[in-house]
């Protein structure tokens, strides 16, 4: 696969196009078509949310009244590349699982949002979805989660030092930086800014944050280095950090190789830990 990769990124670098698209590789939809075997239609709410000119969506999932407690964790996910919230929609049901309320939206250019994704963008639609969680009357501010899924861990650190200081933060299968991502998917060691025009840099963030962290890389993930990112990672975070390398989890299968409810029990004691 990296071969295959490498060979590909040389033609890009031949052609001088940038990777940006691939990056940002959205999967648009009209419409969103989600099960209702774990989240009924009565604890769910589909919202549009303004972003710099553009149309954002996302879902909130409510736990009913009966298995609420106080003080009441929410989960804001930030999916990856690739991903919309249909694809994801079965991420959400295990931490709907587990208790919490759910947040996914997604970016510009993803599911039915609207517009191009950039970083800059990612930044407005993060601060676009965390302006609508705080501002729901049955949200306890002081107890939001960031979860962040591959790509979707340059919105959860950004979140989580620029806008505001979460409960906790967690991050599965993430890139130290558009750079190390961009050398750790291939064979080619050239600089990242070669081809992507945004360096979605996650080190000084992960460096900066001082909300618990848990970091989760399978140890099988030929997409994105468990050693040059995950581990690089974890190395220069602050305290409180922990770090589960996950023995035979690719990129996305994180969940399934620990097991679901194992999953489900790692997620739920680090939040009700913090």
């Amino acid at each position: 696969m990296r071969i295959f990769i490498s060979i590909f990124l040389g033609c890009v670098l031949l052609s001088a196009c940038s990777m940006d698209s691939i990056m940002y590789n959205s999967m648009p939809l009209s419409s969103y078509t989600l099960s209702t075997a774990v989240i009924p239609d009565t604890s769910r709410v589909e919202v549009a949310m303004a972003s710099e000119g553009e149309t954002i969506y996302g879902y909130y999932a409510r736990q009913t009244d009966s298995l609420r407690v106080k003080p009441h964790p929410v989960i804001i996910y930030h999916h990856g590349n690739r991903d919309n919230i249909e694809y994801c929609w079965e991420r959400v049901e295990f931490l709907y699982k587990a208790g919490f309320d759910v947040f996914i939206y997604d970016y510009r250019g993803f599911g039915k949002s609207t517009g191009t994704s950039t970083e800059a963008g990612l930044q407005s639609d993060a601060r676009a979805a965390l302006t609508y969680v705080r501002g729901r009357k049955d949200v306890d501010t002081s107890h939001i989660i960031h979860y962040g899924y591959s790509l979707g861990g340059y919105p959860a650190l950004y979140s989580a030092t620029v806008l505001h200081t979460p409960r906790a933060l967690i991050t599965e299968s993430i890139f130290a930086s558009g750079e190390a991502l961009v050398q750790s998917g291939t064979l080619l060691n050239i600089p990242g800014s070669y081809l992507l025009n945004d360096p979605l840099d996650n080190i000084a963030p992960m460096q900066k944050r001082t909300c618990p962290v848990l970091l989760l890389h399978g140890t099988e993930d030929t997409f994105i280095s468990v050693e040059t990112c995950g581990q690089r990672l974890y190395d220069i975070a602050r305290q409180p950090k922990t770090f589960v390398k996950v023995q035979g989890a690719g990129h996305e299968s994180v969940p399934q190789t620990l097991g679901i409810q194992n999953y489900i029990d790692l997620i739920t004691a680090f939040i009700r830990g913090n």
